[in-house]
């Protein structure tokens, strides 16, 4: 083998290990590898790589260590909705590609402002990721940092944007360190190069740092001074893919007894997870007679309310004006009015795809995989409970701190997620549930609210507005979760709440404006030298 082989050998050995290393860090960053630290280093080479290697090569690099990033975080889909990993791994890490372009056509022509910029293109890479039907703010760059409270507190000023744009940040400098001692082979010029940029970056993170102690022990304080309400919080570990109808008695059986365990201790509401009664109630119990059997079956759940003396949060489909909806319905035996919540944001392809009224295959493709057929609610409405006002939050709607927002305006005192990753049981997955919790950290913290969480098989406990969680059931195991959550006060506003939400749509106007000018001044260059 001659020498010039063996050098292209080592070479395309030391690039794919450099793109291996950054989608297994990457990855092991989030739950439950939780290896946080990772995420502040992780991108280092791969930033080098794109400033420094053709166009083509970050293009093909990043698209295919992308997809194996997004198959270490996010192989657990395949229990979810088997089509979606292939539909949707593809297609971020299409994403990914395309925004490591960018990072690479700024870096060659704005070499002086590219350590600023880097993040900025990153955190546009999110956004797009986290917008609109498909949007899927999942394992943001931000929500590695959960278990580390100190870090994560000034989500409440920029979100989990701000997070983000730090660990970049400082990925970025580091790597115009490396990057400067690579080429001068000089440590002093390296750090000479860099050290407006190292010296602003340091202050950031420790500003960032200071603020967070200040305000995790200052929301501590709130919350222990807050009224509190008892809450009883359910987890049945039922398996989402088992036969609900002819199982329904077992079920029944195991909700009932949830129930009377839970209300022994005298909560204030009990709270069950996400569709734990999968037969559409109050459409059976207003157009089928009463002793139809589904009724005579549908009326025990009903009543529980009224038998235990206790206000409980009963989840199950709702057909409305001829359309289906996740929905949550508040029953208290001292109130006649049922007050719902019906999830806004469904999940994309699992929950609900468009063309799925109007095109018979892609309403056979979901039905054959058992995917379910929701619609997106518009009802924006809050529940009075008898201590407080709250807003359920369905299934992974705790990870869109966007629309939690929403809600503080209509002065909610905490928020109650139900959700049902009883899915994942049959491959014994625990990734879903804890990065789960981690984005959900991330919304408390973003507008100060509590969070109630009652999950089928896992993570259910109490997410109070610093970030700390308290919960003793165990993954894939049933019982239930008694805690008081601070009934926080209404007129609470965080800066992100009044403006944060808008940091990430100005950074995208910002980051599009200068690629924009880069790519219209590269051109003239370009032709004033061919001329």
């Amino acid at each position: 083998m001659s020498v010039p082989k063996k050098e292209k050998y080592l070479k395309l050995l030391i690039n794919h290990s450099v793109w291996l290393l950054w989608s297994i860090l990457y990855a092991f960053s989030f739950p439950t590898y939780n290896i946080s630290v990772a995420i502040w280093f992780a991108f280092v080479p791969v930033i080098i790589f794109a400033y420094e290697k053709a166009y083509n090569e970050t293009l093909k690099y990043a698209f295919f260590y992308s997809f194996i990033f997004f198959f270490l975080a996010f192989f657990w889909l395949y229990g979810f909705w088997a089509p979606s990993l292939f539909l949707i791994i593809p297609v971020y890490s299409i994403y990914y590609a395309f925004f490591f372009f960018c990072i690479a056509f700024i870096g060659k022509n704005l070499k002086s402002y590219r350590w600023i910029l880097t993040p900025l293109i990153w955190i546009s890479n999110e956004l797009l990721r986290s917008t609109g039907f498909h949007g899927f703010p999942w394992n943001l760059l931000g929500d590695s940092q959960w278990n580390i409270p100190f870090l994560v507190q000034s989500a409440d000023i920029f979100g989990v944007w701000g997070i983000s744009f730090l660990i970049i940040l400082v990925n970025s400098v580091i790597a115009e360190f490396f990057d400067t001692l690579i080429k001068s082979k000089s440590i002093k010029n390296a750090i000479e190069k860099n050290y407006f940029k190292s010296i602003f970056t340091i202050s950031l993170f420790l500003i960032n740092l200071l603020y967070g102690v200040f305000q995790y022990y200052n929301y501590k304080a709130i919350s222990k001074k807050s009224p509190k309400e008892k809450l009883a919080l359910l987890q049945p570990n039922i398996g989402s893919h088992e036969p609900w109808w002819s199982r329904r008695w077992e079920n029944y059986g195991i909700l009932w007894k949830l129930n009377a365990e839970a209300a022994i201790q005298k909560p204030d509401i009990i709270i069950w997870s996400e569709t734990m009664v999968k037969n559409y109630i109050w459409f059976y119990l207003s157009n089928w007679r009463p002793d139809e059997e589904v009724n005579l079956f549908n009326i025990r759940f009903v009543k529980m309310p009224y038998e235990f003396n206790t206000p409980i949060l009963l989840t199950s489909p709702s057909f409305v004006d001829n359309r289906n909806y996740n929905s949550a319905d508040y029953i208290d035996p001292a109130v006649k009015e049922i007050q719902s919540n019906s999830k806004i944001h469904l999940v994309p392809f699992g929950e609900w795809m468009p063309g799925y009224d109007s095109l018979p295959i892609v309403k056979d493709i979901m039905n054959i995989e058992g995917a379910g057929a929701y619609w997106p609610s518009t009802n924006f409405n809050v529940i009075q409970g008898r201590k407080s006002r709250f807003r359920v939050l369905v299934c992974y709607e705790d990870i869109f701190a966007i629309l939690a927002r929403k809600f503080i305006k209509k002065r909610v005192n905490y928020f109650v997620n139900v959700t049902n990753d009883g899915w994942a049981y049959r491959l014994g997955f625990r990734h879903p549930m804890w990065q789960h919790l981690a984005g959900a950290t991330l919304t408390a913290i973003s507008v100060r609210r509590p969070i109630a969480r009652a999950a089928n098989t896992g993570v259910s406990g109490i997410i109070e507005p610093n970030g700390k969680f308290s919960g003793n059931i165990g993954d894939y195991r049933r019982g239930f979760y008694i805690g008081e959550v601070p009934i926080v006060n209404d007129e609470i506003e965080t800066i992100y709440v009044r403006f944060g939400y808008v940091f990430p749509y100005l950074v995208l106007l910002v980051t599009f404006t200068i690629f924009i000018f880069t790519f219209i001044k590269t051109r003239k260059i370009n032709s004033a030298l061919a001329k």
